[in-house]
């Protein structure tokens, strides 16, 4: 016992072995003797006196073999250089940029440039714009995008679009000079939703990398505000964005039922208005909700049932009021039974029609500005057979609302149309029609005749659909496209939208929800 102190004592009062100079290369240790060995919870030291335990302070033991110092990992992919090439045009297999006269094409791919950098720079990644010019002038194949990715040294982005006639396939791909392989995001999409669906691609291509986790799936919808906060928080569109808009108008078209069918029965006692005005509104609102929570319902969808409720109930209290109004005194109950039979008729016929294919924004404005132009194109007609412009044309304008509803409305779920577009033809008719009838206001003054008032409601008339056929000519797709996507791209000077009241998003952070509430009014002047 005496014995083992002392050698311990003798040990702890060495002095520690001198550290090798620079370049010294030190003796591979001799194996531990079995006599020399410690206690097995101590590590084996060489052979010879044991070495003291290094302070923090005093540099290792050279016998002791120093741990491995961990090997330097290589930069986040986020953070290296980054190369985004110009958007190009793929046609038959060759890749071009899009030509200055390719409008809409044109527009959209220097869209996808601003929008991808923005969203690069919002997700962490170095992007290096350097190069773009003689990628524009001569863009590379996508079979040599690997090889110029490792030849350059740096990450590629590439986005390329092609022209589906009624869609947009939106191509990114993502070069590494690490790999010999491309990593691809196709989507198909519409011309309008392109510049989104790609920063969504992007988002999951760096996802892919490790750059940044994926905070939702690209079939949940395209998100409000690409990119991550620094806490992790995306904004996603919550499913169902035209559920406020349904509700609204559910509620109230559900109130106007109960009305319509307490004064079609013929009483005027409040005690049974109330109750069914109530539960008309209660079915309607808790009708629509169900509808939202089972089917994903756009705003596109939500207004184009609103059309289909409304127009078809105004145009059957019209054809009452100017072919079965009864004299005053009368009863008058069956006019509210033209109009709920002509409502509810709407509203089936609208839900058919969402059975075809889902309601973009254009169509539904489509289907409201058929109502509307058939109305004063109706009440132009009644008068124009009786020649009396002091006479309110209430059947006219009945039958005028009613067809041009239902066939703007057929017309909507066969194409897909801007609204920009739709607003623009309605400025113009409505501009049309105001001149041409001040230019034929002189026809009017002091007890015109019929013939006059004819001419004078021809004039407003022609004004009217020749102001909607210039515009409808000035808002045309350049470079003679016909095909269908033609008539999405929205005109440069107006671009309005829907809005949009209530649930706007949702705010993503982890597993963690919560809905975003507010108004949402996407366009610009």
């Amino acid at each position: 016992m005496l014995t083992a102190l002392s050698c311990a004592a003798a040990s702890w009062a060495a002095p520690p072995p001198a550290s090798p100079s620079p370049g010294t290369t030190l003796p591979a240790a001799s194996p531990p003797s079995p006599a020399a060995s410690p206690p097995p919870r101590q590590p084996s030291a060489p052979s010879g006196p044991p070495a003291p335990p290094a302070s923090p302070a005093s540099p290792a033991s050279p016998a002791s073999p120093a741990p491995a110092a961990p090997s330097a990992s290589p930069a986040p992919p986020a953070r290296r250089p980054t190369a985004l090439l110009p958007t190009a045009l793929i046609e038959q297999g060759t890749r071009r940029i899009p030509a200055p006269s390719e409008r809409g094409l044109a527009e959209l791919a220097v869209t996808l440039d601003t929008l991808l950098a923005d969203a690069a720079q919002d997700l962490g990644i170095t992007i290096d714009l350097t190069g773009r010019a003689s990628a524009a002038s001569a863009p590379l194949a996508e079979e040599d995008l690997a090889a110029h990715a490792r030849a350059i040294g740096r990450l590629l982005i590439v986005p390329s679009v092609t022209d589906r006639g009624s869609d947009i396939e939106v191509r990114l791909a993502l070069a590494d000079p690490a790999s010999r392989t491309l990593r691809l995001r196709v989507e198909r999409t519409s011309q309008e939703d392109a510049p989104i669906r790609a920063a969504v691609m992007l988002r999951d291509l760096a996802a892919d990398l490790g750059s940044t986790p994926a905070t939702g799936r690209p079939d949940q919808g395209a998100p409000t505000d690409i990119g991550t906060s620094p806490g992790g928080a995306t904004a996603t569109p919550a499913r169902s964005a035209g559920r406020s808009a349904l509700v609204a108008n559910a509620t109230l078209f559900g109130g106007l039922v109960g009305y319509s069918i307490q004064r079609s029965s013929g009483s005027d006692d409040p005690r049974l208005l109330y109750p069914l005005l109530a539960i008309g509104a209660g079915v309607g609102l808790g009708g629509s909700l169900i509808a939202a929570e089972e089917w994903d319902v756009g705003q596109g969808d939500a207004w184009f049932l609103a059309g289909g409720a409304w127009w078809p109930a105004a145009a059957g209290h019209l054809i009452y009021e100017g072919r079965f109004a009864p004299r005053a005194g009368e009863d008058d109950s069956e006019r509210w039974t033209f109009g709920l039979v002509s409502g509810t008729t709407g509203i089936i016929l609208a839900t058919l029609g969402l059975t075809l294919r889902p309601m973009s924004d254009g169509g539904a404005i489509l289907s409201h500005s058929g109502g509307g132009l058939g109305l004063f194109l109706g009440g132009f007609t009644e008068i124009a057979i009786t020649g009396d412009i002091d006479a309110t044309p209430f059947t006219g304008a009945g039958y005028g609302a009613a067809l041009g509803w239902l066939a703007a409305a057929a017309a909507a779920t066969q194409v897909r149309v801007a609204p920009s577009r739709i607003l623009a033809v309605d400025l113009g008719a409505v501009l049309g029609g105001l001149g041409g009838a001040a230019l034929a206001s002189p026809l009017v003054f002091d007890a015109p005749t019929p013939g006059e008032q004819r001419a004078w409601v021809a004039a407003t008339a022609g004004g009217l659909v020749l102001g909607a056929g210039l515009a409808w000519f000035l808002t045309r797709a350049p470079s003679g496209r016909t095909s269908a996507a033609d008539i999405t791209d929205p005109p440069s000077w107006w671009r309005p939208a829907l809005p949009m009241i209530g649930l706007v998003g949702e705010s993503v952070i982890g597993r963690r929800r919560a809905p975003a509430f507010g108004l949402n009014w996407s366009g610009a002047l």
